[in-house]
């Protein structure tokens, strides 16, 4: 398996294809935009987006979904965080002046999930706090952890849908897995062991919880 990075759209959210070697098939997660690059990309790197995970349904998350949907890629978002899709005030796209192409979503998570694609194989885990509906997909080691934490920071909770006390229990679950990486929605990736040092979610975690 192959994993390429891609810090597209607005506000340069990271796009991770996971490519599957053998088939060249690929999985998104979070495709934020500049879906035509994205495809030139596609093309340059000889792989085919068959699926779409999306962390969480902000507009800078999924902006350039509908055109791997058009092609006949399956889109997965948590079930909670389904009602942003298609609406402008929970995915923020109304409030940023952004506009989102519609798209419909195959499988709506739960949470607890282990979907596979061919030889890779991605665990849900549910996630909330940054959204109603936020969710990390675990891939081995990796963790897709969208806008729940960054390098040295974690996400906002004052959207539609986020709360501290949840996204601060999510962050605590993340933060206890060993020996993982932490693939965030924006920015570089980091360690979990490194941000149990330093991140200051956990100022909050022993605040809240």
């Amino acid at each position: 398996m192959k994993l390429l990075t891609y810090p597209l759209g607005e506000l340069s959210t990271n796009c991770y294809i996971l490519v599957d070697e053998t088939s060249r098939d690929a999985v998104a997660i979070d495709i934020g935009g500049d879906e035509g690059f994205l495809l030139m990309e596609e093309l340059k790197n000889g792989f085919n987006i068959k699926a779409v995970l999306l962390t969480h349904a902000h507009f800078d998350h999924i902006k350039g979904t509908y055109k791997f949907y058009e092609r006949g890629a399956d889109v997965y978002v948590s079930k909670k965080d389904l009602p942003a899709i298609d609406n402008g005030n929970l995915n923020l796209s109304a409030v940023f002046g952004s506009e989102v192409k519609p798209f419909k979503v195959k499988t709506a998570l739960s949470g607890g999930e282990t979907l596979k694609f061919g030889e890779i194989e991605v665990e849900v885990i549910n996630t909330p706090g940054h959204t109603v509906g936020g969710v990390t997909y675990k891939v081995g080691d990796m963790l897709f952890c969208g806008d729940v934490l960054f390098e040295g920071s974690f996400g906002r909770v004052d959207f539609p849908g986020g709360d501290v006390v949840t996204l601060c229990r999510s962050a605590k679950a993340l933060l206890e897995f060993d020996g993982c990486t932490l693939y965030p929605g924006h920015g570089n990736k980091t360690t979990t062991e490194k941000e149990r040092q330093s991140n200051p979610i956990n100022n909050y975690i022993k605040y809240y919880l």
